[in-house]
């Protein structure tokens, strides 16, 4: 067995989640809810926990302030994994997720988060520089806090390549249109995120794998579009890849493009082909629809989800 890879999880903008169950959301009226669960959360939190769970070291590099900020990073030590806590003046923003059981349908609030100072910002990019020294891949994730500027991420990428440590993103909007010009090795954004990047629709997997052509001719090693039923497309070189999920019913969805992510990292780290390294994505990806909080679920689960994926080599002459 292979040493355990180490895997940086950076979070810029993470946030306590709270998911809360009713049986019949009914907006204007009073709602009791079954449950309410907090937990640590935002994306990078949902990657760090299905890297750890997969058996690799992980840290977990955030922006934190105020009691909900010390309510997230006892959250993320409980789970098995590092934190390292960058403190900020203002306060880590909550998350809630209201999930109607009756119909199945998820909502989100996402509140902004708090606005980062530049001395704030400045000692960010510091403990990221000294975090890179010993772990083989960083992965950033999730939106940007008012105050780091849309170029943030551009930044954390050209300091990651510069230490030799591969950097993957997923994200959007305009801090993934800036740092796409400093090459991160890996994108993963989903048919949505890839339609506002390129300005054109994106209806089919032939549609994604021309869109993840086009993107890798900017520099980016692996481009992986996620389409939700249609499952996902990867294009690596002159491989490309779709693949499949097997049906669940899903409890929810939230949380399961950050397993795709954490599978994937975790399984190319440990040098297994591209075909498994999706096939490994999706089946994290699958087992979080069933999770009781995003990324946190059993290895077994899996394990055995990991057989019933569907891959398929397209003709690289698509697009």
């Amino acid at each position: 067995m292979k040493e355990s890879p180490k895997i940086l999880c950076v979070s810029a903008n993470p946030a306590l989640d709270r998911r809360i169950a009713v049986q019949q959301l009914r907006v204007g009226e009073v709602n009791r809810a079954i449950g309410a669960e907090p937990a640590a959360g935002g994306k990078s939190a949902h990657v760090a926990f299905v890297a750890h769970t997969l058996g690799a070291e992980v840290r977990w590099l955030a922006f934190l302030g105020g009691p909900e900020g010390e309510d997230c990073c006892a959250g993320i030590r409980v789970r098995g994994v590092t934190p390292v806590v960058v403190p900020i003046a203002g306060r880590t923003r909550t998350n809630l997720e209201l999930i109607d059981t009756a119909s199945g349908a998820v909502t989100e609030i996402l509140e902004p988060g708090p606005t980062i100072s530049e001395v704030e910002k400045v000692r960010f990019l510091d403990e990221f520089q000294t975090q890179l020294r010993d772990v083989g891949v960083a992965i950033l994730s999730g939106s940007l806090p008012s105050g780091v500027g849309n170029l943030f991420y551009a930044e954390l990428v050209k300091i990651a390549k510069t230490a030799g440590c591969q950097v993957l993103l997923d994200t959007s909007g305009e801090a993934l249109t800036m740092a796409l010009e400093a090459a991160p090795d890996l994108i993963k954004p989903n048919a949505q995120e890839v339609s506002t990047l390129l300005g054109r629709p994106i209806h089919s997997v032939d549609d994604a794998i021309a869109a993840a052509k086009e993107l890798q001719n900017r520099g980016l090693r692996i481009v992986i579009i996620s389409l939700g039923a249609l499952g996902a497309v990867a294009v690596s070189g002159q491989s490309v890849l779709h693949g499949t999920a097997p049906e669940v019913k899903p409890v929810s969805t939230v949380g399961s493009g950050d397993s795709f992510l954490a599978g994937w990292a975790v399984a190319e780290t440990h040098g297994l082909p591209l075909t498994e390294c999706l096939r490994t994505a999706i089946a994290c990806g699958t087992a979080n629809c069933l999770a009781d909080s995003p990324g946190v679920f059993p290895i077994e689960l899996i394990q055995q989800f990991s057989p019933e994926v569907h891959i398929s080599e397209c003709n690289t002459s698509n697009g």
